[in-house]
């Protein structure tokens, strides 16, 4: 084998890892369901009302959620039976997500809790992120709407974390701002 050929086997072994390295490793308690009743029709805690992440110290994040009683479809709307939430991207590199299920996957008219945590040492500023989930849409266990960018999370429409740091305090959110791109490198969690 070349060394062109290794080099390229471990940059794809690494692109991948940078790639999954978003989604904490550790399995979080199960949802209850009760501190998860946001509003009618389902929707994540609204971007406002989370904590900033302090750069350089240990931050956990927990978004409280109900699953959508509903989502789009061209001029109406799909009952939702089960939702799955695949992946987040732009967090604030060094932060991971997990959620209250094993499996990220909660029954209509259940709640459960997103979880950020880790160290960042990424700019200050807000970050968008980028929400992909899976409807079961059916009602027969299998998610037949995968993959939807389903960036309507709150009442906004977007999911926001502030990072600041010494010089630079939590800014208030400004929803209208596309925000900061986080860096690209290999996310870590820190335990404490």
């Amino acid at each position: 084998m070349s060394i062109r050929s290794l080099f390229a086997i471990l940059f794809i072994v690494i692109s991948f890892e940078a790639i999954q390295a978003q989604h904490c490793t550790e399995a979080m308690t199960n949802a209850n369901g009760e501190e998860s009743k946001i509003r009618a029709g389902g929707g994540f805690k609204g971007s406002y009302s989370l904590s900033c992440i302090q750069q350089g110290s240990f931050t956990e994040i927990a978004v409280s959620f109900q699953v959508f009683n509903t989502i789009p479809k061209g001029n109406s709307d799909d009952k939702v039976f089960a939702m799955r939430i695949d992946e987040i991207k732009n967090l604030p590199d060094g932060m991971c997500w997990v959620s209250s299920s094993a499996t990220n996957s909660f029954g209509a008219g259940t709640g459960g809790t997103l979880y950020f945590r880790g160290t960042t040492h990424d700019q200050a500023g807000q970050y968008t992120l980028a929400v992909t989930m899976s409807f079961d849409t059916d009602g027969d266990g299998t998610f037949d709407r995968t993959a939807v960018n389903y960036n309507k999370v709150s009442n906004t429409g977007k999911m926001i974390l502030r990072v600041s740091n010494e010089t630079t305090p939590c800014e208030n959110i400004d929803y209208s701002l596309p925000g900061n791109t986080a860096a690209v490198a290999t996310s870590s969690i820190e335990k404490q």
